[in-house]
Formats: structure tokens, sequence, C-alpha cells
């Protein structure tokens, strides 16, 4: 059985680790007869100042004690070889609406993995339910005081949160959400609406008890659930309609206002999607603060459309470069131009993304001074043929289907042309699609055309598609 501790990886030749003997390899298991689980674990026994030290040669499996002395602020100078030293903490759920379940087969094991780690939640920001803590899992994570954390509500009513989640220990979440704000510990919350199950009065409940933990509650967003094709043998679940969308904007907007009136701050936020469906439009900047909740869809449309804006003012409002005339607004170029100009430039995004791109465009063709000269800007909007028609955000396309999109154009793009793919279709191991495909693959399928892997924020759109005015805005 693998020893609970951290491996030692790498140690400073200087630190205090490296005078007292330790070496690479051997793992710390204890400190101050506290075992550590994770880095955590140790960063918080190792501050006294007199501390004792249980180490494991990870050759013979002896261990042996080390005592020693330091000020408390001395770090030891070892780096360990992963932050959690008893693995990552799995999902116990078997949610009903639960996207892992509705993944093709024959992908990549990372995108299988459920992760419901409290660790990785204060470290990255994931969501997790709180459903796998022991009662001395959940006293650790108080004592430690790890802050915010991100937590996946979906209902505070027990009886929906344990039928949402199919775990037993489902509808504790409130009892415990109040034990964190107790413990001064803040948590940002989501909740995946599914329409029928824990919208209307179930939300208007859960948003209330969430009201309730004071400013332990950081923040709130409401989001739709996602549903793919692959939904074999599962719970019969559907989307939202638009009027639905909108009674959900409403109902969290009314509670954003009390937030607002109340605290002086937003709270409550529905997510980009939900306006979206509803054709609503999205609030100021402002209403979105500190714009906590991003990863989560909410106020990435208005902070690219702040982003956007600001790199055009900067410009000075004298756009030129490629043409934002009439005949290549997105939408229509999207369905095959009759444009045969070289030099095109096809920017790709999802179905949502392109209703919201075609306005940013045509309020700068409106807005600035664009003037024309050689080559277009062509919007695609790439429907997902992978995941199925209800999947409409950039950040789950597939190469293939950008591919194929694109080659189904009645003026496909071409040697001399570019085309500006969105950051988020790719993931960090590797550089790769959800179908492992890399941007040079894609670029190779398309007959060499120029590909561009671009941030996904109004400013470096702006800078991609008029290059000399990012340089204007640097002199």
């Amino acid at each position: 059985m693998k020893p609970v501790g951290g491996l030692i990886e790498d140690l400073d030749p200087a630190g205090l680790a490296s005078r007292i003997g330790l070496r690479r390899g051997d793992r710390i298991v204890a400190v101050n007869g506290h075992a550590i689980h994770d880095v955590l674990d140790y960063g918080f026994y190792i501050r006294e100042a007199g501390v004792i030290l249980e180490v494991c040669d990870n050759a013979t499996g002896e261990i042996r004690k080390i005592e020693l002395n330091k000020d408390e602020d001395d770090d030891l100078g070892i780096r360990f070889s992963e932050a959690t030293f008893d693995g990552l903490r799995r999902c116990q759920n078997r949610c009903l609406f639960c996207f892992v379940d509705q993944m093709p087969p024959g992908m990549r094991p990372t995108l299988y993995a459920k992760d419901d780690d409290y660790r990785h939640s204060f470290w990255h920001g994931n969501f997790i339910t709180l459903t796998n803590l022991s009662e001395e899992d959940f006293q650790r994570l108080l004592l430690l005081r790890l802050s915010p954390l991100y937590i996946s509500v979906q209902a505070t009513d027990a009886e929906v949160r344990q039928r949402l989640l199919r775990h037993r220990r489902a509808g504790e979440i409130m009892e415990r959400l109040r034990r964190l704000a107790e413990a001064r510990i803040q948590v940002h919350t989501q909740i995946v609406c599914c329409p029928g199950l824990n919208d209307g009065v179930v939300l208007e409940k859960s948003l209330a008890d969430l009201w309730s933990l004071g400013y332990g509650l950081a923040s709130v967003a409401v989001v739709p659930v996602g549903l793919t094709s692959h939904r074999e043998g599962l719970f019969p679940l559907r989307p939202f309609t638009a009027d639905e969308a909108e009674t959900v904007v409403h109902q969290v907007g009314a509670w954003q206002a009390r937030a607002l009136a109340e605290r002086g701050e937003s709270v409550f936020f529905a997510a980009d999607e939900f306006y979206l469906l509803a054709g609503l439009p999205f609030p100021p900047a402002e209403v979105y603060e500190d714009f906590a909740q991003l990863e989560n869809g909410v106020g990435l449309c208005r902070l690219f459309w702040e982003d956007w804006q600001e790199a055009a003012e900067r410009s000075g409002g004298a756009v030129e470069g490629n043409s934002l005339s009439g005949e290549s607004l997105p939408g229509r170029d999207s369905q095959g131009g009759e444009s045969s100009s070289e030099g095109r430039t096809f920017i790709i995004t999802g179905l949502s993304g392109q209703r919201f791109l075609d306005n940013l465009l045509t309020d700068a063709r409106e807005r600035y001074d664009i003037k024309s000269k050689t080559g277009g800007i062509r919007l695609v909007g790439v429907p997902n043929k992978f995941f199925g028609p209800t999947v409409t955000v950039a950040g789950l396309l597939t190469a293939r289907d950008v591919i194929d999109s694109l080659r189904s154009l009645g003026d496909p793009p071409r040697k001399g042309d570019r085309v500006l793919l969105p950051s988020v279709m790719f993931r960090a191991e590797g550089d790769v699609t959800l179908d492992d495909e890399t941007a040079e693959a894609i670029a190779e399928a398309l007959g060499g055309v120029t590909v561009e892997v671009i941030d996904t924020d109004g400013g470096a759109l702006f800078a991609a598609l008029f290059p000399e005015e990012k340089q204007r805005g640097r002199r």
C-alpha cells in the first residue's frame, strides 16, 4: 500500500531540509504527530517553532523521526511531487444531469474523471457537492479554514437535492453551508437548473435559503443544464424554452436587486446562456462586480463586449483593415457568401456565441468609422454534431465539426485566408481539442490556411482582426 504522506521531489540545496539530511525520494508522513494528506496539511502544521517530522525512507519503508527548532515562518525548502498525497477525491453522486455521463465513448480518460475534491475547490475554483466528506474530513476543512470554496448546491430542499444528486447525504447541504459560514468560510455557489425539477418555487426557496447565509455567501450562479445527444438510458431531461429562460432571468434579477439594496453587492447572477436564449440584454459591467463566476459562463459576454469596446476606443474609433461591411456580416456569410476576395478572416464560434458576436460586429460597424480595404470578416457559428444540437458553446466544439462546417460553406476558406479559433476549444494537456486534434492539424485539413488560436476576450479578437490598431494603441 502506498504510504500516506508527501513524496519529496526536490529540495533547495541551501534549505533547512537539506541541512537536516532529507533526500529526494523520502516521504514525510506526519508533522508533530499529525498525518499529512496534502500540502495544505504540511503548510499548516509546519508553522510551529518546534517540529517533529516523521519521514519514511521510500526504499526501505523505515520511518525515522527528526526534531528541529526553527522560526515559525521558516520554510524547509521542499518541493513535493504532487499537491495531494492521498489521491484525488472522486465524486460519489449519480446526478440526473451529470455531463460526464453524457460523454460519448472512446475519448481520453481525463474527460471521464469526476472530481469532487474540496482541495481543488480551494485551489482552482472547482465546484464540489460536499457529499463525499466524512465528519473528520469536514472538521479538517473547518480547521484549515479554506476560503473561498465553490459549492454545487442545485437545490436547498433536502428531498429535491437527494433526488437530483442521488446520494443519501445530499439533503444535508444547508446544515453544512451554515457550518462553513459560522467558520467564516465564504462560498461561491451554483445551481444547475433543470426545467421541471429545481426551477420555479424550488429555485425560489434555494435562493432564499442561500441568502440566509449572510456574508458567508459570496455569490450564486444559476446556470442551465447542459444536455448532449448521448443520453441513452439516462433520466429524461429537456432544455429551457425562451419563455422559461426569461422567467429565470427575472427571478434571479429580483434577488439581485434585493442584495444590492440590502448589502450593496449583486451576489445573484444568471448565466449568459439564459440571456441569449431569452433574447434579453446583458446587465451593465458594474453589476458583475469582480466577475467571480466567469468560469461558469456568468458575465463572459459582458466582459468580452467591454474589452472589445475598450480596444476600439483606444484605436481612436477609426478602424482600417478587414471589411466589416454589410455584405460580410455574420449570419449571412456563415451560410455561404459571394465574396471571392483573398485575405478573408473566418471567426469560429458556437451557435450561442454567434448570436452575441453578430451583435458586437454590427455595433462596431455602426459605431466606428470602419473603412473597407480588401478581404472580409466572416463569422461562422458551428453546429455541434459531436454532442448534439442543444450544446451551443464554443468551448465544446470539436476539430471535426469546425472542419466540416468550413468545408460546407459556399465559399470555404482557402490558402491566404485566416481562421481564428477560440482558445477554449483546446485543453491544456497537449493543446488539443476534445477529439484530440491540434490547430496545426486543422490547418492542414483545410488546405494550409492560416489558423490562429486566440484568447476568448474582446481585446484579443479586436487585435487579431485589426493588428494595425494594436500597434497604434501601443504608440
